[in-house]
């Protein structure tokens, strides 16, 4: 289907979705640019929510080429702004995991200069993934608080990046649960050129998983730095491993 004619403000057409807080959310979070629906901006949702602390949630806006930032929104969520990617050498594509409180539309903007890309699906789920206390109490890995797991390998497009940091995100709507989350990611070559950079807020799963395609770079590492709401500061230097021969030769990547 292709995508609706440029109108001034999103706010202005039907929303696909049928969202009642669609209007709102671009005023809030757009900026009030000019706004189009547009299906070159995919998010891929789970067909079952099995756990609605941690779904699953894929945005590829790489069919509009550079893009300078790259919004998930989730409509009915008490944080409805999940995350925010900077690319700066970096593909318009990010994997999270996030909490849900109930069904809800889960959007896509994608900004080129003055002019918004939006897609979206809605995520059929049951409610409580934000505010209802766990059944079994939230254990806590105090002593690695702030270590980064990741693995990086060069595909035919770029650098893929997989990470997970341990760290709860707490989001303050449970009681004597004070707020405590990850805040922002920043990936840099080792020269110091940043790369990316990512926003998190409340809605965020924890232990926060993050897929990234960086920019094709000569740098043999990336390094990564993470701040929470408390202001500590984490940080860790991964290598990228030289491609296989097959991917110098022009043949598939090795599987992840």
């Amino acid at each position: 289907m292709p995508a609706s004619p440029l109108v001034p403000n999103a706010s202005t057409i039907r929303d696909p979705l049928d969202s009642p807080l669609w209007p709102s959310l671009t005023e809030r979070h757009l900026g009030g640019r000019p706004a189009l629906f547009d299906d070159r901006v995919a998010v891929m949702l789970p067909p079952v929510t099995e756990d609605q602390t941690q779904v699953p949630v894929t945005v590829d806006a790489r069919p509009l080429g550079a893009v300078d930032e790259l919004l998930v929104i989730a409509d009915l969520n008490p944080f409805p702004l999940t995350l925010r990617l900077r690319p700066g050498a970096a593909q318009p594509f990010v994997g999270l995991r996030m909490k849900i409180e109930q069904g809800t539309p889960i959007r896509a903007a994608a900004r080129c200069g003055d002019l918004w890309h939006v897609g979206g699906r809605y995520l059929d789920a049951a409610g409580g993934g934000c505010s209802v206390p766990p059944v079994i109490e939230k254990a806590v890995d105090w002593k690695n608080l702030g270590a980064l797991r990741a693995r990086a390998w060069r595909e035919e497009e770029g650098v893929r990046l997989r990470l997970r940091m341990t760290h709860p995100m707490d989001n303050g709507m449970i009681a004597n649960v004070p707020l405590f989350i990850v805040e922002t990611l920043r990936v840099s070559d080792a020269s110091g050129r940043l790369l990316a950079e990512v926003s998190l807020s409340e809605a965020v799963a924890d232990n926060p998983t993050l897929t990234l395609i960086l920019d094709r770079t000569g740098s043999d590492a990336l390094i990564l730095a993470a701040r929470n709401s408390a202001g500590s500061d984490f940080r860790a230097r991964l290598p990228i491993p030289a491609p296989s021969p097959a991917a110098r030769a022009g043949g598939q990547p090795e599987s992840p």
